[in-house]
């Protein structure tokens, strides 16, 4: 039986991390790689953040656990997701129901917190002004000895702020390490997991300094700032290090991170190719049609903020309001000016998700489950294999998987109905309407970095294995491999399996039954804490 400390990565990937660390610059991870086993850990569909960590925490495809994006549409609108959207039992509230001590600090979709036997500290999707820690006074104790806690970036991406952006990632890494230290010093518990953001953050905006490959790579400005990149992944080894050596000898090690990562070419504005195709159908009224002869002519959000770029004055746009700065947006083409009664098809979530208007599901929906939904679904499919690669000509869809395929559970009906995936992840779909009149376009905020479905995988410790590589691993193995490692049964509604080949435990897995679902009740947050988070994932350009 063993501890475990887990450290997530976010968007942690071996395309960066294996040669530096054989260069020497990660001497923490190389040593947890060669002393214990690693490989690859596959994703969700689609590999984000949101529905990946629940998925690591519940051991549990998005079916059962009920998050499939940051966001829950509904006929082009949309809710945040938090963690009461989660309908299924995290790792920490199991550990904590069997008497384990639990410590848990900046894992995303983890506000508001619940009670555990230990303490939860929220990361990603928790506005600054909630009680984002349990017990709500976690951090009352360090207010006169150590800097305030970051919940999140505060800089931007934007060209010619490299600097400044550098600065703000590392001090937020230094932040979080400091605090992970500084717990585990005072709660040496039997589980504790530590997240570190700044690393897909950076990579989003980054890559492009990194991959000599890369359309938009310039040997100077690489020479110049690329360096950084490898500074934030070595900062993160240096905690590690650090962690390790505060560690109790019985303790199990992972490191692992959500999803991978790799460059980002090209967007596809989803909805204007699906109304091409008569999929999507507008309203027919004259206001809609002027706004529709515009975006066609070029006058778009994108097209606008360009000119704000140019013109030096994109800080004082977020001065503005967010009610007014979304009335503006809402003059543009917009899902408000969608005709549902005649639409078939929409896209509407990070990377690539298509929904059929689908009647009993959708706030508007026409078409017939069953025989019509699948022909709506053959056609969507049959469309998507027109789209062609702008440079090359070759088709663009690498490939499609049915929803159904994906997800299954009592949420399963929540489910994007295609999952399209695009030259391998170096494309995605626009996560809203559109921000620009072509179909193919570039990123509006300039990011040239975006997710892929494998991330990382390394286990170290008293009952791993040395020296081994683990091929086949998936987000959802950790959590029941946690709960054997650590004595448990695992429940038999976990998807996930025990990654035996990984351990050198001798004991046989044991399960018992789940039982009913005791989650609790599911709550939006305030008006205010929605805007702010809205805003900070619109930042990040998970909301476009």
């Amino acid at each position: 039986m063993s501890r475990v400390l887990v450290i997530g990565i976010d968007g942690g990937t071996f395309d960066l991390i294996r040669p530096w660390a054989e260069a020497g610059d990660l001497p923490n991870l190389a040593r947890l790689m060669t002393e214990g086993v690693h490989g690859p850990l596959e994703s969700t569909l689609p590999p984000v953040t949101s529905p990946a960590w629940p998925t690591f925490a519940t051991g549990k495809n998005p079916g059962k656990h009920g998050v499939f994006d940051f966001i829950r549409p509904m006929g082009g609108q949309f809710e945040m997701v938090n963690a009461t959207s989660i309908r299924a039992p995290t790792l920490w509230q199991i550990l904590s129901e069997a008497g384990r001590q639990v410590g848990v600090m900046n894992v995303p979709v983890t506000y508001p917190p619940a009670p555990v036997n230990g303490f939860i500290i929220a990361g990603m999707l928790s506005p600054v002004g909630g009680t984002f820690t349990y017990p709500a006074d976690l951090l009352d104790r360090y207010a006169h000895r150590m800097k305030p806690y970051r919940i999140a970036p505060h800089v931007q991406y934007k060209r010619g702020n490299e600097v400044e952006f550098v600065a703000d990632l590392l001090d937020l890494v230094e932040r979080r390490g400091e605090y992970a230290l500084r717990l585990m010093d005072d709660y040496p518990y039997d589980f504790l997991m530590f997240h570190f953001q700044a690393t897909d953050v950076m990579q989003h905006a980054f890559w492009k300094f990194v991959d000599p490959t890369h359309p938009r790579y310039d040997p100077e400005s690489g020479a110049r700032f690329g360096p950084a990149l490898r500074q934030v992944y070595r900062r993160v080894d240096g905690f590690i290090g650090q962690m390790l050596d505060r560690i109790a000898d019985d303790t199990t090690v992972i490191v692992m991170s959500d999803h991978g990562f790799g460059p980002l070419h090209y967007v596809v504005n989803l909805n204007l190719f699906l109304l091409d195709q008569g999929l999507l159908q507008l309203k027919r009224g004259v206001w809609t049609r002027l706004k529709t002869d515009l975006f066609r002519a070029g006058l778009t959000p994108a097209s606008i903020w360009h000119l704000i770029e140019r013109a030096g004055l994109q800080n004082y746009v977020w001065q503005v309001s967010k009610s007014t700065r979304n009335k503006v947006v809402g003059k543009f083409l917009s899902f408000d000016d969608v005709d549902w009664s005649r639409t078939l098809a929409y896209s509407i979530g990070h990377v690539g998700q298509i929904y059929v208007n689908l009647k009993g599901r959708e706030p508007e929906g026409i078409v017939e489950p069953g025989a019509e939904y699948e022909a709506v679904r053959q056609r969507v499919v049959e469309a998507l294999r027109q789209l062609r690669h702008p440079q090359t000509g070759r088709p663009l869809v690498e490939r499609i998987i049915p929803g159904d395929q994906v997800a299954h559970g009592p949420y399963a009906y929540r489910s994007p109905d295609l999952h399209v995936m695009m030259d391998g992840y170096r494309v995605i779909a626009f996560p809203l309407f559109a921000t620009d009149h072509r179909i193919i376009t570039r990123q509006i905020r300039g990011d040239s970095g975006c997710h892929r479905l494998h991330g990382i995988f390394i286990a170290w410790g008293p009952e791993v294995r040395s020296g081994e590589t683990v091929e086949g691993a998936r987000i959802l193995d950790l959590a029941p491999t946690i709960l054997h490692l650590m004595g448990l049964p695992v429940p038999d509604d976990m998807d996930g399996r025990v990654l035996t080949e990984a351990l050198t435990i001798s004991r046989p897995v044991e399960y018992h039954s789940a039982g009913p679902a005791g989650a609790r009740a599911e709550a939006g947050l305030s008006a205010e804490e929605t805007a702010e988070v809205e805003e900070r994932l619109r930042a990040l350009g998970y909301l476009g």
